[in-house]
Order: structure tokens, then sequence, then C-alpha cells
């Protein structure tokens, strides 16, 4: 046999979709990924939530935690693709010679900084808990205060909207029918399926003017689909995914009694 040993653990490539789960936290787990496209979510849990970390592009890497630590191996966050994604995948057993043959000094430079870096983590959990633990404290004391956010408004509103990731030229018109701080109803005409998908979980860019002749734009994802008795309209029930801060004061003025 002639020529170099071939690594026994290459480089893989591997392709995620939008929202799929990559690593979760405290399973075990030792490759290291370097994001060649698209962007990922750096989350640990807390309970029934999720406190984001860190959100990184192309170029970035994540997993090395489990690699420089040697604590079992075990992740320490989890990471979700926030968009399909495709990852450059390591063994870290090429890296591990490297490692070893760094100086003492940089080694412990190293670990000083992972270990300041998982007690920043702790620590962002924490007070995310604290935060939410205030606002369930706020809302004892304010009765009205959630039903504020899920009254609907029975409206009737031209709008135009669009999947987020395409541009307002390609949107198409529908009306909104009823609305709240969190959510909005949407009738369109049911040949507007043909020009893009109109499954659950499709997220799309709402605009519209209020009655005030105020500017209204938000993002909102499908949660429920009903075609009418006639198959000519289509109402979405939809879950307002981002709200501007000015966009929720001026549904706010329209949503007073």
């Amino acid at each position: 046999m002639t020529g170099a040993q071939q690594n026994p653990f290459p480089v893989v490539a591997l392709n995620y979709r939008e929202g799929d789960l990559i690593i979760k936290e405290g399973d075990y787990g030792i490759s290291i990924y370097k994001i060649k496209r698209g962007k990922v979510l750096i989350f640990k849990e807390s309970g029934d939530k999720e406190v984001a970390l860190s959100t990184l592009e192309p170029g970035a890497i994540f997993g090395e935690i489990a690699f420089l630590s040697k604590a079992g191996e075990t992740r320490s966050a989890s990471a979700r693709a926030l968009e399909d994604s495709e990852l450059e995948v390591w063994h870290p057993s090429m890296l591990a010679e490297e490692y070893q043959d760094m100086s003492p000094m940089l080694r412990y430079v190293i670990n000083h900084v992972l270990t300041r870096l998982l007690r920043m983590s702790r620590l962002l959990v924490q007070l995310s808990d604290n935060e939410r633990n205030r606002r369930k404290a706020m809302g004892k004391s304010d009765p009205y205060a959630s039903r504020r956010n899920y009254y609907r408004k029975n409206i009737n509103l031209e709008c135009h909207y669009w999947p987020v990731r395409l541009s307002p030229k390609v949107g198409l018109t529908g009306r909104i029918r009823d609305v709240s701080l969190t959510g909005v109803g949407l009738e369109i005409a049911a040949g507007n399926t043909a020009y893009f998908s109109h499954m659950e979980g499709e997220r799309f860019v709402i605009n519209t003017v209020l009655p005030n002749g105020k500017r209204l734009e938000l993002e909102a994802k499908i949660v429920t689909s009903t075609i009418s008795e006639t198959h000519k309209s289509l109402f979405l029930g939809m879950s307002i995914t981002e709200l501007s801060a000015d966009a929720k004061k001026s549904l706010g003025f329209l949503l007073m009694p």
C-alpha cells in the first residue's frame, strides 16, 4: 500500500431543514459542527421554556464545549436550525493531537474561558427564570392583563401578504376578519394557494392600513385553515410571531373598546 493513510474520521457534510433539532442538551455527543450555510440557534431548556443563548451564522462552530470540557461528553446546550442549513461535521480525533500539542499555559487559558462561558450560560437561564416569575406575579396582580392580549376584535380590512422569505412584490391580497395582540384571522381566495404553500406552520408577513390611517405590518404563522362551503375562500387562523413595539401600540389602540 502506498500513499498517506486515510483519515478514519473524514469530514462529513450534513443538511438540516428549518426547525430541525441538531443536538440536544444532556445527550451524549462528540462531534463539532461548522456552519457552511444557514443559521443555527443555540439554547438551553428551563422547564418548558427555551432560553436563547446565541444565533450563529456561516463560519461559526458549535459543539466544541463537549470536546474541550471532557465532562462526560454530554451536550451543555441544544442547537436547532433556524433555516435550511448545511453543516460540516468534524470528529474530535481530528483536533485531539493539535490540542495536546498546545502549551500548558494556552490550555489553561482556554479552560478558564470555557468555565466562564458555562457560568454565564447558567446565569442567563437563571435571569430568564427570574423574569418569567416576575411577569407571572404581575399577571396575578392584574387579572385582566392576559385577557387583553387574547381579546379578539372583528374587523374587515383588506391586506397584502407574502411568505417571510420572499419579496412583497410576490404578495397576494386577503382580508383580515379578526385580530388580537397574539393572533389574526385571515380570509383569502382559495386560488391563492396555487401561488405558494398555505400549509400549517407556514409564516407570512401581513401588511394593512388601519382605520386611523396608520400602516400595520406583522409576521404570523398559520395554525389552522378552514375552507368555505363553496370552496372559493380559505380562512386562516394565525398566531402572531413578530410584532414591533410601534405595531403593537397601533394594534392596541385598535383593540380598545
